[in-house]
């Protein structure tokens, strides 16, 4: 034995002896992670959506302000809707 025959006894009663500690115990507090790449906005546009129009009127818009996308309420369904410039060309629409 390392530490002689009472080395096991001698241990037994000091860990007998050890005041609970567990009350003393921090609980680990969760840090809010920020992501240092995530990106950011730097720009917000507000949009009159109240007033409905064709999807025909929101191609219109869209080549006008020349933008890829345009969100509008579609005077069909009454939903908001989405045209935009597809890569492949022509134009997507996007419906709920």
């Amino acid at each position: 034995w390392h530490g002689g025959e009472k080395m096991g006894n001698d241990i037994m009663e000091v860990l007998e002896n050890l005041e609970d500690v567990s009350e003393y115990t921090a609980t680990p507090v969760a840090e809010e992670y920020v992501d240092p790449e995530a990106p950011t906005i730097t720009k917000v546009k507000n949009f009159d959506l109240t007033k409905p129009m064709s999807v025909q009127e929101a191609v219109f818009a869209l080549d006008y302000i020349d933008h890829d996308f345009y969100v509008f309420r579609n005077a069909e369904t009454n939903e908001i809707s989405v045209v935009y410039k597809r890569n492949v060309g022509g134009i997507g629409l996007v419906e709920p």
